[in-house]
């Protein structure tokens, strides 16, 4: 500026041909800067999510966590948030590491043309750091909700889709929608708290952006009209301290980054440690720290020794001071429902452990166990039948004699193949999906079978043919039911 104020032509092209070199260096440098910082933060969200998941499914940890209190939608804590804390974290940390380079460079400059603005700059950053920090504090915890009234209303809209045929059959679409649009109307309103809190944030900014070039102009403007710098001095010292007052106001210009980071990482590290401590054993057995603990001890036959249950967060007492050994052959437990009858097997399982007394087991690797509902997975009907078996290769041919003697070739007649996908979990009726927990259960290599209520879709006939091949293939079984008529088998 000054060498055009003074009409200094070759003064002039000179530091033209300066800055247009410069343009040409920092456009690849700006470039590749943004897809190294990308790059990295895939390579940390790759790393992070591969721990939490290491962590998620070890020792059964997704399956307990659901018991304790204020973990809600794990789901999208390790997709979303995850994905958002990398990077975003990532990026912050560059912001901070180019605005020390920035006060670095930019603060010499400003001592050169005057000390008063280096007063100015810290006295204007501190202020305007304080004001902004007071007005947007509510922000943090506003994005701690809003991340948890999303992810409910996701949740809501995804059970809808999970059940939509029983949903359907009652007739209770306008109850979904009213409860749907509930969850949403909560969380909107909590999004309009943050409106209001970034219109109070932005009008701070905006009123603290606008005064930023006027302050150096009004500190160095006498030192002009005294002669004692040229006038080009003046740009400098705007553009200097524009930039010093940006690099030392992290909190204003990303108030509303930092509050997102703040409310991401909390919820992860309540996550991560909640998982890490839901995953606790001791010596192989089960530990929960809150209190006494049921002892397993793994054995040849199955025995339960003064056996207490309670429920994981130890506020139900399930059974007291139950006692039997089973050596081989079969068990059935017959009760009426919710009087804590599989309960029992989640303890066999190792995925309740609260309670008292002694639990004699198998290795769970000799163990196969049927729950009340069948999971279908995701993939080809092949898939379904081997989903829990451990067994590394089984031959078309057993799975076919298996699918006979289960009663599921009917089902192989609607299909093309054992390869084809689907959305099994609609195509299959109940009954299909007991057939195949059985099948499951007949292709691993278990010595002892554990069945909660896997035949309550299933006609007495093939009820009867089922358990005649339970009794021929394992060692030891127990049978949970709320009827006598499989107690033959027994």
């Amino acid at each position: 500026m000054t060498s055009l104020s003074l009409k200094e032509e070759d003064r002039y092209l000179k530091l033209l041909l300066v800055f247009i070199g410069y343009l040409v260096i920092s456009t690849p440098v700006t470039v590749l800067y943004s897809y190294t910082e990308q790059r990295l933060a895939l390579m940390w969200r790759t790393w992070l999510s591969k721990e939490l998941l290491k962590k998620y499914f070890s020792n059964q940890a997704f399956y307990k966590i659901s018991y304790y209190k204020g973990i809600d939608n794990p789901d999208q804590r390790i997709e979303e948030d995850v994905r958002t804390f990398t990077s975003i974290t990532l990026s912050f940390f560059l912001i901070l590491f180019n605005a020390t380079l920035t006060i670095f460079t930019f603060t010499n400059v400003l001592w050169q043309i005057s000390g008063n603005l280096i007063t100015a700059v810290l006295c204007y950053s501190i202020f305007g750091s304080l004001i902004t920090f007071l007005v947007g504090k509510p922000l943090i915890g506003l994005n701690f909700t809003q991340l948890r009234r999303e992810a409910d209303y996701r949740y809501k809209l995804v059970n809808i889709r999970d059940n939509a045929e029983s949903i359907a059959f009652s007739k209770g679409n306008k109850k979904e929608f009213t409860r749907t649009r509930q969850r949403l109307k909560i969380a909107i309103f909590n999004f309009r708290k943050m409106i209001s809190v970034n219109r109070n944030i932005n009008f701070c900014i905006t009123l603290y952006n606008n005064l930023k070039p006027v302050i150096p102009v009004v500190i160095v403007a006498p030192l002009y009209l005294k002669g004692n710098i040229e006038f080009g001095k003046i740009t400098q010292a705007t553009d200097g301290f524009v930039r010093v007052v940006e690099a030392l106001s992290v909190l204003i210009q990303h108030f509303a980054t930092i509050s997102s980071i703040a409310a991401v990482l909390t919820r992860l590290g309540t996550f991560m440690e909640t998982v890490e401590e839901s995953a606790k054993y001791e010596g192989g057995v089960l530990c929960d720290i809150r209190g006494p603990n049921i002892e397993v001890v793994e054995s040849d036959h199955i025995e339960f020794k003064n056996l207490t249950i309670l429920t994981p967060n130890r506020d139900q007492k399930l059974i007291e001071e139950l006692s039997f050994n089973l050596e081989d052959g079969g068990a059935l437990i017959i009760g009426p429902s919710g009087n804590g009858k599989s309960s029992i097997l989640r303890v066999v399982a190792g995925l309740w452990g609260a309670g008292d007394g002694q639990l004699y087991r198998p290795n769970l690797k000799r163990c196969f166990f049927i729950p009340q509902r069948t999971y279908s997975v995701l993939g080809t009907f092949k898939n379904q039948l081997l989903y829990g078996t451990n067994r590394s290769s089984i031959s078309d041919k057993e799975i076919v004699d298996i699918v006979n003697l289960t009663g599921l070739h009917k089902t192989i007649g609607r299909i093309k193949n054992l390869d084809e996908e689907q959305n099994w979990s609609n195509i299959l009726s109940t009954g299909e999906l007991q057939r195949v927990s059985f099948a499951r259960m007949f292709l691993s290599n278990a010595e002892y079978a554990f069945i909660d209520e896997g035949t309550t879709a299933i006609e007495p006939e093939a009820e009867e043919q089922l358990y005649t091949e339970v009794k021929k293939r394992f060692k030891g079984y127990i049978s949970i039911g709320h009827q006598h008529n499989i107690a033959k088998f027994h």
